[in-house]
């Protein structure tokens, strides 16, 4: 395995010096038919570790080369420009959330025929990848759902327990009001993530669909929505629903209920591994993310290993694919902390055993998969500018919500 140097692009700069870089990595790979290239984005340790080693064994099985190429800023827009560059990686990382618009761009090798055993993987997250037609376009290595952590001594020391935290939405933040009044001022009740992408299967559930048929935005025609995003708000007016980087000044949801400073996050199975290795002290339990109006859900979010369309090096790409999320995948989410995309794995692995992944695993069944379209990636920015306007107290909810629908409704017209 050949690691090439990591690198962070501004978007500005991202074309040039993808296209300056080009022939370079050519020299390097395009002569040589048992190496492919492999971009992927910077990520934690343990899923760093899980991607080397799983690679090696990859390479000492099939005699092919992979050569690594770590993309830590705007991978999104470095991969646009790659392929702007006509010198795309041979395979690389692909969020679900993006590809329809990578799928309608024609640059994704259609794998359709060439991924083995497909009634193995959990079904939601493999159709995130396809298009339209039922074509897959890429091949999902793993999924994240959300679920919620209890810090068990915080509520103890308040004189509460795990019983006490009520199941549904609505009961969760009168419960945070009364806690709060416990906990000392630079500590929180619950801790939340205002964007999009962790409020999206909330406002699915509050009667909203927010991406339309038509791939428009849609944020205004459920009260029911306007409702939950205004408790949110008045959380955070008051004091006990705070966010952990603006409010309590920490790098992220993780650190902030591993230092005691959050009896309640609802966060995904990603910050395992700290709480594991950083935070091995603190005392939690994990539940389901609450309901909402009645409904479960939860957000679940998957990456897939796509294929360059025009790759010189199709066959070695596809054996690359096929073992990263098959024979491969028990040793990736074994070291990286990641949940299995195929039944067969997750079976083998008895992750559902561990007490705390089963709400995770559970959400899996009726969690809101983080991919709705080509203009979801528009919607999304539209909601984050505007949503944060109105927790900052600038405009109302309804102000906020009827600004983000004109927003990205009017970038949406313009795009086409």
């Amino acid at each position: 395995m050949k690691k090439l140097a990591s690198f962070a692009m501004a978007s500005a700069l991202v074309f040039g010096l993808a296209a300056c870089s080009s022939s370079n990595e050519k020299t390097s790979t395009s002569t040589d038919k048992d190496s492919i290239t492999l971009a992927v984005w910077g990520s934690s340790p343990s899923e760093t570790e899980g991607l080397e080693k799983t690679v090696e064994s990859f390479e000492k099985e099939k005699n092919i080369e992979v050569n690594i190429e770590v993309i830590q800023d705007n991978f999104q827009d470095a991969l646009t420009a790659r392929f702007a560059a006509k010198n795309p990686p041979d395979v690389f990382n692909m969020e679900a959330f993006a590809a329809p618009k990578f799928i309608k761009s024609g640059v994704l090798e259609d794998i359709t025929e060439d991924v083995e055993n497909q009634d193995d993987f959990y079904q939601p997250v493999l159709d995130a990848f396809k298009d339209p037609d039922g074509k897959l376009y890429a091949v999902p290595k793993d999924y994240s759902t959300l679920a919620m952590y209890v810090n068990t001594d915080m509520l103890s020391k308040a004189g509460y327990s795990v019983e006490d935290v009520p199941k549904d939405w609505k009961g969760l933040v009168k419960f945070a009001e009364e806690l709060q009044k416990k906990l000392a001022k630079d500590q929180a009740a619950v801790i939340f993530d205002a964007t999009f992408a962790r409020n999206m299967s909330s406002l699915i559930a509050s009667g909203l669909n927010p991406v339309t048929e038509d791939n428009l935005a849609d944020f205004t025609s459920s009260k029911e929505a306007i409702s939950f995003l205004k408790s949110i708000v008045d959380g955070n007016k008051e004091g006990y629903l705070k966010n952990p980087q603006i409010d309590l000044g920490m790098d992220s949801a993780g650190a902030a209920f591993g230092l005691n400073k959050a009896a309640i996050m609802i966060e995904g199975n990603w910050v395992l591994s700290a709480l594991r290795q950083d935070y091995s002290d603190v005392n939690y339990q994990v539940m389901p993310a609450p309901t909402v109006n009645g409904k479960e859900q939860s957000m679940t979010f998957t990456v897939g290993y796509a294929i360059a369309k025009d790759t010189k090096k199709k066959e070695a790409a596809i054996e690359f694919v096929n073992y990263m999320t098959g024979e491969g995948q028990k040793q990736w989410s074994e070291i990286s902390g990641t949940f299995p995309t195929r039944q067969s794995i997750a079976k083998e692995m008895d992750i559902e055993s561990e007490d705390v992944l089963k709400a995770h695993i559970a959400g899996a069944s009726y969690g809101t998969v983080w991919s709705s379209g080509i203009n979801l990636p528009v919607i999304a920015t539209a909601f984050d500018n505007q949503f944060i306007a109105a927790i900052n107290g600038d405009k109302s909810v309804d102000q906020a919500m009827k600004d983000a629908e004109k927003e990205a409704n009017s970038e949406i017209e313009r795009q086409q």
